[in-house]
């Protein structure tokens, strides 16, 4: 028994120096890393601000390769890898709208802990790639920047197969490339995409159409006069703005008090969300011509999307999607306030966008495996750092992530169930709104109506010089909940279909019961 004993503890003592040596089964092996501190100077216009004055986590490099037209465009981008398999897994991030590589910097260093090789480019027109393409067009699409890309990362940096994970436009890039080069792409991970719904080309103002997505557009100056006001904006974004947009919050601007806005970029004030919005005030006060650029191609990529998933055409990418046959995961925050899109017409996440897609890819034997996290926005590795960067490691590796996962077979239609009285409300009022009658529309709002600091008074000028322009109204409500102090109050969410594009309601829309008949009462604010 002693004999057995010593051998039993010779044994279990040579497992725990075998388990100090070599580490856990299964473990990755790595060198020791280290960030570079992430920070940006306050932009001086004499210098470039994406060069000079913006730092990344890591070293960037250059690279340069030509497009299918034959312009050939400068590339900046993240290479990382610290293991020690000659041929490791590698993944590519690539940034969304108006984005740039560094944002995704905790990501990198999670998936470099766990072995994999990393590549975050700038696409042209994106962060540290726009210095070096200042004279080049503007103009340049989607599938421009994918041929470019493809170029680099197959053929100079020779990285044959990949999985890709594209944020926001960067999803629909990814998708796009999928079906482009094939064989290079061996799984997609898409982070809030766009690209899963179709647009119209144009859409009706009053008894005028106006092109949205349109062939001649591809050329600036007839973009210019379509989206000429949305680069006016771009460029008008001060510190003030993206203080307040950045954290879903807006300046209220008939009492000057800053509010809760339904829209934003980052719900969780973390390292990379911070540093994302001081970037982009630096940049404000950078470098003008890069400034200016930024601006135009954040506007521009309106466009470039939408001209790829236009309704009309019948061989558009969210049509082809059906093509794709790798491992795909799905990912949305459950706050997204992009996703669905208004110009779409679709107002339901989970019914509208994430469930046809399934069932497209689903009935091809490739369904995605879908995530929606709780309590996220469009910006889901900035809004839980760590919990969305080992799902994503989780599935490079293992094809797998973290619960709890959507079943999206068991999603019902999102209807609900409306009062007579309330229904007859909404249906008179759809009626009277197409009349563009003031006198039938005004009754229908409370006297004491109040929405976003206007009274109703100033309410109903604005509608009377607008709403000529309304040539279809369709409420969808989602919500329709009585007020807990008050029976004569209910709170209603949703949206209106407009016909050329879905408007939701303002943040905590209200009516209420006023000499027993249904008005509209705002939000109170």
């Amino acid at each position: 028994m002693k004999l057995c004993s010593l051998r039993m503890g010779k044994v279990i003592g040579s497992f725990f120096i075998a388990l100090i040596l070599v580490g856990c089964a299964g473990a990755p092996q790595v060198k020791s890393f280290k960030l570079n501190p992430i920070k940006v100077e306050k932009g001086s216009p004499e210098k470039s601000f994406w060069r000079d004055q913006v730092a990344y986590p890591f070293g960037v490099q250059y690279a340069k390769a030509k497009d299918s037209k034959g312009i050939e465009w400068e590339v900046v981008y993240m290479d990382e890898y610290f293991g020690f398999d000659p041929h490791p897994q590698v993944l590519v991030l690539i940034p969304g709208k108006g984005d740039f590589a560094a944002y995704f910097g905790h990501v990198m260093k999670v998936a470099l802990e766990n072995g994999l090789r990393v590549i975050v480019p700038d696409l042209p027109h994106f962060g540290k790639s726009i210095p070096g393409n200042l004279d080049k067009p503007l103009s340049r699409s989607l599938q421009d920047t994918r041929e470019v890309m493809h170029d680099i990362i197959v053929g100079q940096l020779g990285v044959k197969k990949a999985t890709y994970l594209g944020h926001s436009l960067g999803g629909q890039w990814v998708l796009g490339y999928a079906l482009t080069y094939p064989g290079a792409v061996e799984k997609i991970i898409l982070e809030s995409p766009a690209g899963l719904e179709e647009y119209p080309s144009k859409i009706k103002i009053g008894d005028k159409e106006m092109l949205l997505f349109d062939d001649s557009q591809k050329d600036m100056a007839s973009w210019e006069i379509v989206w000429g006001d949305r680069l006016k904006q771009g460029l008008m974004q001060d510190e003030e703005y993206w203080r307040n947009f950045a954290y879903f919050k807006h300046k209220n601007p008939k009492t000057g008090r800053i509010e809760r806005s339904k829209t934003g970029f980052f719900i969780n004030d973390t390292e990379y969300a911070k540093y994302f919005t001081e970037v982009r005030i630096a940049l404000n006060y950078g470098n003008k011509r890069e400034h200016y650029n930024f601006c135009a191609e954040d506007a521009r990529d309106i466009y470039s999307l939408g001209i790829e998933v236009r309704r009309e055409d019948h061989n558009n990418l969210y049509k082809r999607i059906k093509n794709i046959k790798v491992p795909i995961f799905l990912t949305f925050g459950e706050k997204d306030p992009f996703v669905p899109n208004g110009f779409s017409g679709k107002s339901n996440l989970k019914w509208e966008v994430i469930k046809p897609f399934y069932d497209t890819l689903k009935k091809e034997g490739n369904p995605p495996l879908v995530k929606i996290y709780s309590g996220a926005g469009h910006f889901i590795h900035t809004d839980f750092p760590d919990l969305y960067s080992q799902d994503v490691v989780s599935f490079v590796l293992k094809s797998s992530a973290g619960g709890p996962l959507e079943d999206v077979d068991s999603y019902k239609s999102p209807g609900i169930k409306i009062p007579p009285d309330v229904q007859s409300f909404l249906d008179q009022f759809q009626k009277d709104i197409l009349t563009y009658d003031m006198k039938k529309i005004s009754p229908h709002y409370a006297a004491d109506f109040k929405q976003d600091g206007y009274n109703r008074k100033a309410f109903l000028e604005v509608l009377s010089k607008t709403v000529n322009f309304v040539n279809n109204y369709l409420i969808k409500l989602t919500k329709l909940e009585a007020d807990k102090n008050n029976s004569n109050i209910v709170l209603i969410d949703g949206s209106v279909d407009l016909g050329s594009m879905t408007v939701p309601f303002a943040d905590r829309s209200m009516i209420i019961r006023e000499n027993g008949v249904w008005k509209w009462y705002g939000n109170q604010k």
